[in-house]
């Protein structure tokens, strides 16, 4: 086992979010500690679209995160994946 790049993460979670039609503006990748157990992990955060946030509900979300978790451990990553989403604010000027 291996840990992957910042950059091959953030690569691996557009190709899963892509392939789930989930709109996203940016991707974001950040190495981290576990809180609960200590342990290295990595935040993943995708920074939607704005009002695009209904395309992470239910069984599209469940199946988006299952599969960049799958992807990740196939590809060595040995970090525990915590992933969030956050939906960009619409411009109003």
């Amino acid at each position: 086992m291996s840990t992957l790049t910042d950059k091959e993460v953030v690569e691996i979670a557009k190709k899963v979010a892509t392939a789930n039609n989930v709109s996203f503006a940016d991707v974001l990748a950040l190495p981290i500690t576990d809180s609960t157990t200590g342990a290295p992990a990595i935040q993943i955060m995708y920074v939607l679209t704005p009002g695009s946030s209904a395309s992470i509900m239910g069984v599209r979300s469940s199946l988006a995160i299952s599969q960049l978790v799958q992807q990740l451990a196939d590809r060595g990553e040995e970090r525990f994946p915590i992933v969030r989403y956050e939906e960009q604010v619409a411009d109003r000027s």
